[in-house]
């Protein structure tokens, strides 16, 4: 209980730093920059240095490619820090070794040790004060090498070029499919979303690129070549067949210019085998630059992969309950096909809020497919739309609605009202709905933070 409550102290003294995360404004992109996170990691002895690191940026796919990363290079013996963000129920989850969190002791004894370092860099820098984010990214950092890891496998935060995390000279580069998301800070267009994802694309490091839309690779290739960075593009090499799939898993067969792979990946949907395809590539691209891969662990890694809130299956019956943290219009098509190529069932309903700044109308508009009943709700996060929001949204796009409400627990609860023991509930729109619904379920304790201004 006492280290409960040390644990507590710790995380709300980290959140006394600019969260522009969970933060109820978004700064203009014109006041990103690196400086002041450079700065801070000089202070720490420039611990992201110290281990070959593989970064990874994208709209979607992106963590869980780094969670494939991760399972892979563990199966082959090597000791993986992982750095992800947003979390589900704890951001403990965000710091890992392997697929186990930071523990709350160590978190709590990470912030103690960084803490006057992160107050020297604001009171003497000419770029203000540290970040919730950048704090998190550094003592991430800081951890790893304390921890002696053999990689780091790191996810950007929010685009690439000004993500905190992009002070890394990585070994390689990976950008995940990308979409139309925080156009307020990175771009209205494909164009200029794949510009500031690609700069994380570094000087003759290769970079795996995963399969774009639009012009998107024409822009990342470019950027490339103005690195003389190696590009390896997944689609020229890699192609996967699906032999058989059911709600437990999907049982692929890989071919990839070094060897063909069968295994049962525990993810299900078209896109989590093109994120399989991206860490394959990564992986044998780390084999040709030098380092030992166990011929066996990328079949073993891939089929112990987990990655909670992405299509993750809470009950298979009476009824049905599946969360996904789908927030825009891309990520909800995805859904929604997966939704109808795993499952029949005479009723979808939907426990449906959204996160402000997000495409609300275009995003609701592919589950008419589903023809469901939607139920509108708020989550605890800060940036929560408002129930009543959602549910005019809904009725607009012709979706048979229901009252709004103002929690998720009790829009669950009218979801179990409404739907029957071969129906499907589905919790989607965020990643906190997700979170909140695999609580309850679950019997998660959450971990709740103070509202931020």
């Amino acid at each position: 209980m006492k280290k409960d409550r040390a644990y507590s102290r710790a995380v709300e003294q980290t959140l006394t730093l600019a969260d522009f995360e969970r933060g109820k404004h978004s700064p203009n992109h014109s006041l990103f920059h690196l400086e002041r996170m450079r700065l801070l990691c000089t202070r720490l002895g420039n611990p992201q240095s110290d281990i070959p690191s593989v970064h990874i940026a994208g709209t979607k796919g992106k963590g869980t490619t780094a969670a494939m990363i991760t399972t892979i290079l563990g199966s082959s013996g090597y000791k993986v820090g992982l750095v992800t963000s947003p979390h589900l129920h704890s951001l403990t989850e965000r710091i890992r070794i392997g697929s186990e969190p930071i523990s709350k002791s160590d978190f709590t004894n990470l912030v103690d040790q960084i803490w006057p370092v992160v107050l020297e860099n604001g009171q003497n820098s000419q770029y203000g004060g540290v970040t919730w984010f950048e704090f998190m990214v550094s003592a991430a950092f800081h951890f790893f090498r304390e921890s002696d890891v053999d990689f780091q496998v790191v996810e950007t935060g929010l685009g690439g070029r000004l993500d905190a995390t992009n002070i890394l000279l990585p070994i390689m580069s990976i950008i995940t499919s990308i979409s139309l998301d925080h156009v307020e800070i990175l771009g209205d267009t494909l164009t200029k979303i794949a510009s500031e994802k690609a700069g994380i694309i570094k000087d003759k490091i290769p970079v795996v690129i995963s399969p774009q839309r639009g012009e998107s690779m024409n822009v990342m290739t470019g950027i490339a070549a103005d690195c003389n960075a190696p590009v390896k593009k997944v689609s020229d090499n890699y192609s996967v067949v699906i032999k058989n799939k059911d709600l437990s898993g999907q049982y692929l067969q890989v071919k990839s210019p070094l060897r063909n792979y069968e295994f049962k990946l525990p993810l299900l949907g078209i896109h989590q085998t093109e994120n399989a395809l991206a860490a394959i590539c990564a992986v044998e691209t780390i084999k040709e630059l030098g380092y030992l891969i166990d011929e066996d662990s990328v079949e073993t890694g891939l089929s112990k992969v987990l990655w909670p809130g992405r299509f993750e299956v809470l009950k298979t019956s009476s009824p049905t309950i599946i969360v996904d943290g789908a927030h825009n219009p891309y990520s909800m098509e995805r859904l929604v096909d997966t939704v109808k190529d795993h499952l029949d069932k005479p009723k979808v309903v939907v426990v449906f809020g959204a996160i402000g700044g997000h495409d609300l109308g275009n995003m609701l508009e592919p589950l008419k497919l589903m023809d469901p009943v939607l139920i509108p709700v708020s989550s605890r996060h800060p940036k929560s739309i408002k129930s009543e929001i959602v549910g005019t949204a809904s009725s607009n796009c012709e979706i048979v609605t229901t009252k709004a409400f103002g929690s998720v627990s009790e829009g669950l609860d009218h979801a179990f009202n409404l739907a029957g023991q071969n129906d499907l509930i589905l919790g989607t729109g965020s990643l906190s709905v997700a979170a909140e619904v695999s609580e309850i379920i679950k019997e998660i304790p959450p971990e709740i933070y103070p509202n931020l201004p």
